[in-house]
């Protein structure tokens, strides 16, 4: 019992050393307060299981032990169980693996003990940066690591597990976020010399002008957009006819000069000339289909199924003068329709290019009296010709007065061509006449086609001409006879030219295929599938190399004769069928 005593009271008094450690022993070998005993002897010094059930059988049972007294709850068998148990119960509850369970004063001594002396290091818990739910962001409550002083980097905490971590990972975020914004600013710095630099507004104008001359037309509506002061280079006339030509226009290697504004299908340069409203104008007046059209730089002149010649001014874009028999020119409907509106205008997109006229009119007792199909004129002379099987030869310095009627053909003259000395008229009645210009006189008639002579044109003493029969014919003047023939195509011929240096001969017709011959030895060079419907006019510029067609699919054609290509279209600009189309 003695034993018991004394195992009792030794491990009390371990008990007490390590619940009070600011009270110290006698004894010199004893234990200071600040000494922590290695966990050999804090593990000896904890009565197991079976001492404590041997003390426990030796007790009395009959003693009361369920409301002791005060002088006897520190003494005796029974303060020596209560001890037993206190310690018996803080061991299980320093292994217990319940959170409730678990101390909150995490920063008492008697807890940093407890830690120490834990059997278990690897606690079942689930860690910390977990939950039931799943895993948790150990460093979503961090906002950035603690910032160092001066150029240093931020300071990391010491700490261990899932500190250390969090802290690694906002010091790793902090990072990336200074090398976004670094690189942001480098990037800013690069653009700087070209994305905040009015270089339109620093530059000279001329050389803004220069710049901006490369633009395409859609690119230059943008630019005008910008401000006033891009809207008002940008609109400067030398940029608009760069774009102009470049788009519309090809430039052509020649043996010799060329004058500024020749071959490219505008005229000559001119300062005022508005480059930007290149638009499409309309001329109104005729009240039946036009047949025949040819243009200059100041006039229009048109004839047309209504059996009237009309002259336009180009600039105003107004009809200047009616030329018909008095029957038409009398009709008040002539001037305006039936509403009242006038019958003469021009319309275009821009209202300033909107005209009305009240043309003068002219009637003369030599007039045709059928449609208008064909026309040509010079400086001097316009000459017409008609259904009513004739042609009419107009002074057009005396106020195109009437100067001689030509008569011989028994059929609708189609089409005819003059030069200096030849006016050479083609009939339906298959044969083609030559007339001296100055005395009218019918010099010789050509005939070979076995079809109606649908077009006709000369150049020197050579005559092409192009007939319903599928053939092209060329002529000598002087000797009225065939030079050569050209064959190839499948169905009837409507036009057909001459090139200006009598090298090449272009023909269409309804089989929709333009043909390009060399005049010279009668060889097809050139086939090219142009239109969806019949062919009924071709123009050859042979400055420029171009070929121009209209066709009955309402559509006017611009080709390169040497490539066959197609350079520029305008689809469906009329709403009837194209009889004819000159540049």
């Amino acid at each position: 019992m003695m034993d018991m005593k004394t195992q009792g009271a030794t491990g009390a008094a371990s008990h007490s050393i390590w619940n009070l450690p600011e009270e110290s022993s006698s004894h010199n070998s004893a234990p200071s307060a600040n000494h922590i005993p290695s966990r050999r002897i804090r593990l000896a010094s904890v009565p197991n299981e079976s001492d404590l059930s041997e003390r426990m059988s030796d007790l009395s049972v009959g003693e009361d032990l369920d409301e002791p007294s005060d002088a006897r709850r520190g003494s005796g068998f029974r303060g020596l169980l209560r001890r037993a148990s206190v310690s018996i119960k803080n061991r299980k509850r320093r292994h217990s693996h319940t959170i409730e369970e678990r101390p909150s004063s995490s920063s008492s001594p008697w807890h940093r003990l407890r830690q120490a002396a834990s059997f278990n290091r690897n606690s079942r818990l689930l860690p910390s940066q977990f939950t039931l739910d799943g895993p948790v962001d150990s460093c979503s409550d961090i906002a950035s690591p603690i910032p160092g002083y001066g150029g240093a980097p931020p300071v990391i905490p010491i700490g261990t597990g899932g500190a250390a971590r969090a802290t690694a990972a906002a010091q790793n975020l902090f990072k990336n976020r200074q090398f976004l914004v670094s690189e942001d600013t480098q990037q800013n710095d690069r653009e700087k010399c070209y994305c905040r630099v009015d270089f339109i507004g620093t530059l000279p104008t001329e050389l803004s002008i220069q710049i901006l001359a490369h633009l395409d037309h859609r690119s230059l509506l943008n630019v005008e957009l910008v401000c006033r002061k891009w809207a008002s280079t940008a609109g400067s006339q030398h940029v608009w006819r760069k774009a102009f030509l470049r788009e519309k226009a090809t430039a052509y290697a020649m043996s010799g000069r060329v004058k500024p504004g020749s071959g490219l299908g505008v005229p000559a340069l001119n300062p005022d000339t508005d480059w930007k409203d290149t638009t499409t104008t309309y001329l109104m007046g005729h009240t039946d289909s036009i047949y025949c059209v040819q243009f200059d730089e100041s006039k229009i002149i048109t004839g047309s199924r209504d059996r009237t010649i009309r002259v336009w001014d180009l600039k105003t874009y107004k009809c200047s003068l009616i030329i018909g028999p008095p029957e038409v020119i009398n009709d008040p409907s002539l001037m305006t329709a039936s509403d009242g509106t006038p019958q003469h205008y021009s319309s275009g997109p821009v209202h300033n290019r909107t005209a009305q006229s009240t043309p003068q009119t002219a009637s003369f007792p030599v007039h045709h009296n059928a449609s208008i199909l064909c026309l040509q004129y010079d400086d001097e002379i316009l000459v017409t010709g008609s259904s009513d099987s004739t042609c009419i030869v107009y002074d057009i310095k005396k106020g195109y007065k009437p100067m001689m009627r030509l008569r011989h053909h028994t059929a609708a003259v189609l089409d005819l061509a003059f030069d200096d000395r030849y006016i050479v008229t083609c009939s339906k009645d298959v044969s083609i006449c030559v007339w001296d210009r100055h005395t009218g006189e019918m010099i010789k008639q050509l005939r070979g086609h076995s079809g109606p002579v649908n077009a006709v044109q000369m150049r020197g003493n050579t005559i092409v001409s192009c007939s319903g029969d599928f053939r092209v014919k060329l002529w000598n003047i002087d000797t009225g006879k065939n030079i050569r023939e050209f064959s190839g195509h499948t169905k009837g011929l409507a036009c057909s030219q001459f090139s200006e240096d009598s090298k090449y001969i272009a023909s269409a017709g309804n089989d929709k295929i333009i043909r390009i011959w060399d005049a010279n030895t009668g060889e097809c060079l050139k086939i090219i599938p142009a239109h969806e419907n019949l062919v009924r006019s071709l123009h050859i510029d042979s400055i420029s190399g171009r070929l121009i067609s209209g066709s009955y699919d309402q559509d006017i054609k611009v080709w390169d004769m040497e490539s066959g290509r197609l350079l520029l279209d305008f689809p469906k600009w009329h709403a009837s069928w194209v009889f004819g189309g000159k540049e």
